[in-house]
C-alpha cells in the first residue's frame, strides 16, 4: 500500500520555558551543533505539546546575554525568532531538546550564541509546532536530502522509518554523522557533498543525476535546505510525476 502524507494544523500556543542543560554534540570548523534542553518555567506549559511529525518544529525567541524576553500586549513575545526542529521532548516530565546550529566562533546571529553561551536559567518562549506533517504507511524507497540545517530532521525522519528503508541519503556537510546520531540504514545509499559557495547546488545536482522512480507513488521524498534548493526540487518531482504535496520540500533558511 502506497504511504501517505496527512497534514495536521495545531492551535497556536506560546509556551515559557528556562535553559537546563546544554551539550555540544559536534564541530566542523567553527560550526557546531549545541543541544539544549528547556524546561518548564512553571509547571504546565508544555501541556498539550506534540510533534508527531519527522519535521516538526517551533519558533524559539530569546534575549541577548540570556535576559527577559519582552512580550507584547497579547503575550506574543518581541524579538529575532529562529525555527528549530524538535529533537525529543516529554510533557509529563516538562522538557523539550533542541539541536541548534552553531556558525563561527563569534556565532551569527542571536539564538546560536544564546544556544553556546546563555547562562543556565536562562529563559526563552517558544512557540508552536504550527501544524505536522504525519506520515503513514512504509514508502517502497525514500530520498531524503539536505544540508546541516536539515540534519535534525533527518535524523528524525530515519528514526521513524525505520531500519528496513531503501533509497538515497543526500547530504551536504562536514559534520560527523555518528556523533550527531544519525546511523543510515545498510539500505540505503549515502552521499556526502561537499558544502560550496553555492548553498544547495550541490544538493540540487545530487537530485537532478537520480533516476526516476518504477512506481512514483512508493518514493517519498525529503528535500530541505537553503531557499534555493525549492525550485529545482519541486521540479524533479515534477519530472518524476510525484505530487508536491506527497514529499517535504522547503527553504529552511535563506542565504
Amino acid at each position: 500500500m502506497p504511504y501517505s502524507l496527512a497534514r495536521h494544523p495545531f492551535p497556536p500556543a506560546v509556551r515559557h520555558l528556562v535553559l537546563a542543560a546544554r551539550t555540544v554534540l559536534a564541530t566542523a570548523g567553527d560550526d557546531s551543533f549545541v543541544r539544549v534542553r528547556l524546561v518548564e518555567a512553571r509547571p504546565g506549559e508544555l501541556a498539550g505539546f506534540i510533534a508527531p511529525g519527522g519535521g516538526d518544529h517551533v519558533r524559539v525567541v530569546v534575549s541577548p546575554e540570556g535576559g527577559e524576553v519582552a512580550l507584547g500586549p497579547t503575550g506574543e513575545p518581541f524579538g529575532e525568532s529562529r525555527t528549530e526542529t524538535v529533537v525529543e521532548h516529554s510533557v509529563d516530565e516538562g522538557w523539550l531538546d533542541l539541536d541548534v546550529l552553531v556558525h563561527g566562533v563569534a556565532g551569527g546571529g542571536l539564538i546560536g550564541p544564546w544556544a553556546a553561551r546563555a547562562p543556565l536559567g536562562s529563559p526563552a518562549v517558544v512557540m508552536g509546532p504550527k501544524g505536522s506533517v504525519v506520515l503513514s504507511g512504509a514508502p517502497g524507497e525514500v530520498v531524503l536530502a539536505g544540508d546541516d540545517s536539515a540534519l535534525p530532521a533527518v535524523r528524525r525522519y530515519l528514526r521513524m522509518l525505520g531500519p528496513s528503508i531503501t533509497g538515497e541519503l543526500l547530504l551536504e556537510t562536514r559534520f560527523d554523522l555518528a556523533l550527531l546520531g544519525i546511523e543510515p540504514p545498510a539500505g540505503l545509499r549515502v552521499s556526502i557533498l561537499e558544502p560550496d559557495s553555492a548553498p544547495s547546488a550541490a544538493l540540487a545536482a545530487a537530485l537532478q543525476a537520480l533516476p526516476a522512480p518504477t512506481d512514483p507513488l512508493e518514493r517519498f521524498v525529503f528535500a530541505c535546505g537553503e531557499q534555493s534548493l525549492v525550485s529545482p526540487a519541486r521540479a524533479v518531482l515534477g519530472a518524476w510525476g510525484i505530487d508536491v504535496e506527497r514529499a517535504v520540500v522547503k527553504g529552511y533558511w535563506k542565504r
